[in-house]
């Protein structure tokens, strides 16, 4: 049961666009395939806040990588890269890495090998804990994506799942990080929606009471907006729920 398009389907390529690139650490242009932001029409989000669209799952393009010299990123941190993180990245990542051809569209397969790049990336490169855990956010919301397009193959979905939690484990590790050592907005997300993220990705892990506190602050707050507010209130039902199932077993 899905509502996006399995990975490598060829109708991918109606939604995509070769968007050109200029590489911050080789300097050589390239193109990488981009949702046309026309194209990509979002039908809901789940209880972590992964959006799920029609007919394309945009999470697959997330991810530029230059098939020159393997620097890859996150599209909205692509271009920052400091004189250091340039010595280090060719050091570390080009020295090692195999130029590629460009594709026009990705599989899923594709998708996972890039994030786990611009992971490698961010690590080299010393990046706030932050990038690292949107990076993590956004390849578990993706495996989990991948895991829907399956229906069948119950041990690659299992295998799926096993990935999918190790990053999100890791996006809670790093958010929860980033929220004492950096300032807001993190990953242009405000600090209410950063709670709620952290919230949500405690309730995933059984860690109820860091949970209930997380959205109590939310809905007691007087910066949270009403929408987000919302979500804290459904969320808490969720925490709620979940506790008293457990006492009950």
């Amino acid at each position: 049961m899905t509502d996006v398009v399995g990975g490598g389907c060829p109708s991918d390529a109606d939604f995509v666009f070769g968007k050109k690139y200029t590489c911050p650490v080789c300097e050589r242009e390239f193109k990488n395939p981009t949702v046309k932001s026309s194209k990509a029409r979002m039908i809901r989000s789940d209880i972590d806040l992964r959006p799920i669209y029609e007919k394309i799952n945009p999470l697959k393009y997330d991810v530029v990588l230059c098939p020159r010299c393997g620097y890859s990123a996150l599209e909205r941190y692509f271009n920052t890269v400091t004189q250091v993180q340039k010595q280090l990245i060719q050091e570390k990542v080009c020295a090692a890495y195999n130029p590629r051809e460009e594709k026009e569209t990705f599989s899923y397969e594709d998708a996972l090998l890039r994030y786990k790049m611009a992971l490698i990336s961010t690590m080299v490169k010393n990046a706030y804990d932050s990038e690292k855990a949107y990076v993590c956010l956004r390849a578990g919301w993706m495996l989990r994506a991948w895991q829907e397009s399956l229906t069948d193959e119950p041990e690659k979905r299992e295998k799926l799942a096993a990935q999918e939690t190790e990053f999100l484990k890791n996006a809670k590790e790093g958010f929860d990080e980033a929220n004492i050592k950096e300032d807001y907005p993190l990953c242009g997300m405000d600090e209410s929606t950063v709670d709620y993220l952290r919230a949500a990705l405690a309730l995933r892990f059984g860690e109820h009471d860091a949970a209930m506190k997380l959205v109590s602050g939310i809905i007691a707050s007087r910066e949270a907006g009403s929408r987000i507010k919302e979500r804290a209130r459904d969320l808490k039902d969720e925490i709620v729920n979940q506790t008293k199932g457990q006492s009950e077993a």
